[in-house]
């Protein structure tokens, strides 16, 4: 995020905000917000052309006062305004209003579109990223139908940063989400699923929720991801706290990345091929056998982070059929806490036929 200088600060939006909290009573509050109001709204329809900083301010106090529970019936096409500003701060704030303000069947969504279109093909990697955010936010069906087809590209581009990747990956499921027929990945598919091999981990976590949703819907399409996740989880379980440490959470390597890998195989069946399957059975091992290791923390945080791990691969362990991998279920049941009702529930689940264990999932 680019650096905000001192005078970005607006005093005058610091001054309204401590004259609301230094408000008495209620009906005090709302004559201060009714003349501030009224203050805003002449300055919109004044003859003098407001400056960005100006639009910034106010539209920054019109925001203020929605969320203190107010409704706000103006500064819309303002804030639509400020998306084309070249300043960092003034296209933030633009995008904040209407992320936050802006109804997704609003007549404003064309030209906020376009607004957006701007940016995505500006190169620029803050304006991109903010552009996906407010995409993500609204996730109205127009904007599905205007970027649904360009995001991808954006995805898989490798002149994109990483930044905007992760944005773009998680903007891409949120729209999936909310209009599944309009994202159709089609030739993107083999290159968003190569994404779990990118160098930034950052990258890899935010891919993975999109593949992951994927891949419920259409696993046919994504089946080549389970070698993939199993070679990803193995360099992870294998690797010192050290080895990862921008991404080590008290001791334990990348343990949301794990966490959501293993939940990802939990969309298949276990893996035919021989070699993932040894590498994959070695993987599981290795968590249960670390589960039983003494802590490297007394701190809270690193026991339910291993302890997240742990309860993912039970998951993994008990998705597949009780053959399939049983040379790890002696270690199962002595790897949880003792004290956790999960215990209970995977020694329930783990004795139940397949049948049967459908009644209980």
């Amino acid at each position: 995020m680019p650096a905000v200088s001192k005078g970005d600060g607006m005093r005058g939006l610091a001054v309204f905000i401590s004259d609301i909290r230094n408000c008495k009573s209620k009906e005090a509050e709302i004559k201060r917000i009714n003349k501030e109001l009224a203050n805003i709204r002449s300055k919109f329809k004044g003859d003098k052309a407001l400056d960005g900083y100006s639009k910034k301010k106010y539209v920054c106090k019109l925001l203020f006062i929605f969320l203190l529970g107010h409704d706000i019936d103006f500064g819309h096409m303002e804030a639509v305004n400020l998306l084309s500003s070249n300043k960092y701060t003034e296209k933030q704030i633009g995008y904040l209003f209407i992320s936050v303000l802006v109804n997704s069947n609003s007549e404003l969504i064309r030209l906020i579109n376009n607004a957006i279109k701007n940016d995505l093909s500006s190169r620029n990697p803050t304006f991109m990223c903010l552009a996906l955010h407010c995409i993500a936010n609204v996730g109205s069906r127009e904007m599905a139908e205007a970027f649904a087809s360009e995001i991808p590209r954006i995805l898989v581009a490798g002149d994109t940063m990483d930044s905007v990747k992760q944005s773009a990956a998680l903007c891409l499921l949120r729209l999936y989400k909310t209009s599944p027929d309009l994202v159709l990945m089609g030739e993107w598919t083999s290159r968003v699923v190569h994404l779990l091999n990118d160098q930034h981990m950052g990258v890899v976590t935010a891919a993975i929720s999109l593949i992951t949703c994927l891949s419920q819907k259409n696993p046919d399409e994504f089946k080549t991801c389970v070698s993939l996740a199993v070679s990803r989880l193995s360099r992870i379980v294998s690797s010192a706290s050290t080895d990862l440490q921008d991404y080590t959470y008290y001791f334990v390597p990348a343990p949301w990345l794990s966490c959501k890998l293993l939940r990802l195989l939990q969309c298949y069946p276990p893996p035919e091929d021989g070699a993932v399957k040894g590498r994959l059975v070695e993987c599981l091992e290795t968590i249960l056998n670390k589960a039983q290791e003494p802590p490297k923390s007394k701190k809270v945080q690193h026991s339910n982070a291993k302890n997240a791990i742990l309860f993912e691969a039970i998951s993994l362990i008990i998705h597949y059929d009780r053959g399939q991998l049983i040379c790890c279920m002696p270690c199962v049941i002595a790897a949880m806490p003792s004290r956790s009702w999960l215990r209970c529930s995977a020694t329930l689940r783990l004795q139940t036929t397949p049948s049967e264990r459908r009644w209980w999932v």
